[in-house]
């Protein structure tokens, strides 16, 4: 996701302690009994802060239905001290795509829409790959990344010479979801650009796509009548006890908010640049805030096909249908070994544990979740205070995780 960087700005004895200091861990305990103290995790997240100059880092374990161990070390403001609690809410970026995806297959499970018909009968616009203008692009294709969309790469989103593309606010955005998707994806509007797409048939290839799920978004906000914001209150936080969470600053209390920070990797001492919160008009693709407890609630639901508690939020042929491997041509392993992608979640191989997976990355906080429908239990970390080398931390935090998950 874009969004714009502000130098942190501190007298020097001031960021002199905060440097000092910036390494100690925080820790707040959950009351609920079922969690469990765990110096081993405590130690290793400790070290890893010292390790990687990370600002902030929170993490938790799941088994069956509950968060078994969780642990909150570093800032959630550096500039006043304040600290990551477990009442800190984040930033799922990208793995906010997950929430969106649920939202879709809603619909779907009532009849709405069909996974591989065309998208253009719910548009007031016909959308296509020009490349390829004959070829109607479905709600598969928009889920699996297939579409024909190239809108991100390898260095960041891609921004077109001549239209550039809608920015990000300090704040909530002042476009609307329509106005973006409008402006951007019929020619002619104010952000259409050809340099989004890709010279390949539609449904053939991989290309991953922010707005993709964007339009994703919008096509929920259309068939169901609701702004998607309010759909995804109404038919998922809520019905979940998600009190804590919300697609805009506004449905939160931005003071529980963490800040997320950046540095160079080029610095000898950590020079961290924070990223004051900010807003994205294409916000389905990942401006999900949310706290640990909210989002262990949706991964429960999911592990539990589509249970949690006594709500039951999609029926488990739904969940199947989520879950089944796409058998996608042409994507490649990062950070753990690529076993398929399932509509809303990449299925991955590490340690000797096979999980669902899905991150999110927004340049100055990272987002993970994992879980394994199979054996009960999942993992949820997030990690601030970031640049490309320290990211190398990813499979040593989660082959951590999963160790200690065996032991529950």
């Amino acid at each position: 996701m874009e969004k714009s960087f502000g130098k942190t700005s501190l007298p020097f004895a001031l960021l002199l302690a905060v440097m000092l200091s910036a390494f100690i861990p925080a820790r707040s305990w959950s009351q609920q009994s079922v969690e469990t103290v765990n110096p081993a995790l405590d130690d290793f997240f400790t070290n890893l802060m010292d390790k990687y100059k990370f600002v902030g880092i929170g993490a938790c374990l799941i088994k069956d239905d509950h968060i078994v161990w969780r642990g909150n070390y570093g800032y959630a403001n550096m500039e006043t001290g304040k600290m990551i609690n477990d009442e800190s809410i984040f930033q799922l970026s990208s793995l906010s795509k997950t929430i969106t995806g649920f939202a879709l297959l809603k619909l779907y499970e009532e009849g709405k829409l069909d996974l591989d018909e065309g998208i253009d009968r719910y548009l007031q616009f016909k959308f296509r790959n020009p490349y390829f203008p004959e070829k109607e692009i479905t709600f598969r294709m928009l889920l699996n990344h297939t579409s024909g969309m190239a809108d991100v790469t390898s260095t960041g989103p891609v921004v077109p010479s001549k239209v550039g593309r809608p920015k990000s606010s300090r704040g909530d955005s002042d476009m609307t979801l329509e106005e973006y998707i409008t402006q951007l994806l019929i020619p002619g509007g104010r952000y259409y650009s050809e340099e989004y797409f890709k010279n390949t048939e539609p449904g053939t290839a991989y290309s991953y796509s922010n707005i993709g799920y964007s339009l994703l978004g919008y096509l929920v906000q259309r068939i169901s009548g609701m702004d998607f914001s309010a759909y995804c209150r109404q038919n998922i936080f809520d019905p979940l006890g998600m009190d804590d969470t919300g697609w805009h600053l506004r449905d939160l209390d931005t003071s529980r908010v963490i800040f997320s920070y950046s540095f160079s990797p080029e610095d000898t001492v950590p020079v961290y640049r924070k990223t004051y919160h900010f807003g994205e008009p294409g916000y389905p693709a990942g401006m999900v805030r949310t706290t640990m407890d909210d989002f262990s609630k949706f991964l429960i639901m999911i592990m539990n096909h589509g249970r949690h508690g006594d709500v039951q939020l999609l029926k488990p042929s739904t969940i199947d249908i989520m879950l089944s491997p796409q058998h996608i041509p042409g994507m490649s392993s990062r950070s753990f070994k690529l076993i398929d992608k399932s509509l809303c979640w990449l299925m991955i191989e590490t340690n000797g544990s096979q999980y669902f997976e899905m991150n999110g990355f927004s340049g100055s906080i990272f987002t993970d979740a994992m879980f394994s429908a199979e054996r009960g239990t999942g993992m949820v970390y997030y990690f601030s205070g970031i640049n490309m080398k320290n990211m190398m931390a990813v499979p040593e935090i989660v082959n951590t995780l999963d160790e200690a998950l065996k032991q529950y």
